[in-house]
């Protein structure tokens, strides 16, 4: 017997908990000031990790890693859930106060990467679906 998770559609779960909230960013606006930006990166890469996706140089060092992580809104100490991501082109991350959000902004983060991949990747990386494609994933 198979027990899956009914999680309501990424649509449906901003109408009842609203959007995630942009924190971070590398080309665009955020919903914070900037002043705060160093606050909620300190806190975010010092948050409990719950999530990751990983791809990797050639010397094991990490081109793109993409992380759903529970961290303290450095502002209101509130717990927050939040998305980290981090390439060498470019970052950002969002949050939200409820986990679902989080977790669905993460896979859609990872299954996006996949589907329009920002970094130059070798082809056979996309041959076997997302396990073969990231280094380290959870998303299936």
């Amino acid at each position: 017997m198979n027990a899956a998770l009914a999680v309501k559609p990424m649509p449906q779960l901003k109408e009842l908990f609203g959007r995630m909230r942009t924190v971070l960013h590398s080309d665009a606006p955020t919903d914070i000031p900037r002043e705060q930006a160093d606050a909620y990166r300190f806190n975010i890469l010092g948050g409990k990790g719950l999530r990751e996706s990983v791809i990797k140089d050639e010397d094991e060092s990490a081109r793109l890693i993409i992380r759903c992580v529970e961290y303290l809104d450095p502002v209101t100490q509130e717990p927050r859930y939040g998305v980290d991501y981090w390439s060498t082109v470019r970052f950002w991350a969002s949050d939200h106060t409820t986990r679902a959000m989080a977790e669905m902004s993460y896979e859609h983060a990872v299954r996006g990467e996949f589907v329009y991949p920002t970094l130059p990747l070798s082809p056979a990386r996309f041959l076997g679906g997302l396990a073969h494609f990231y280094d380290v994933t959870d998303v299936i």
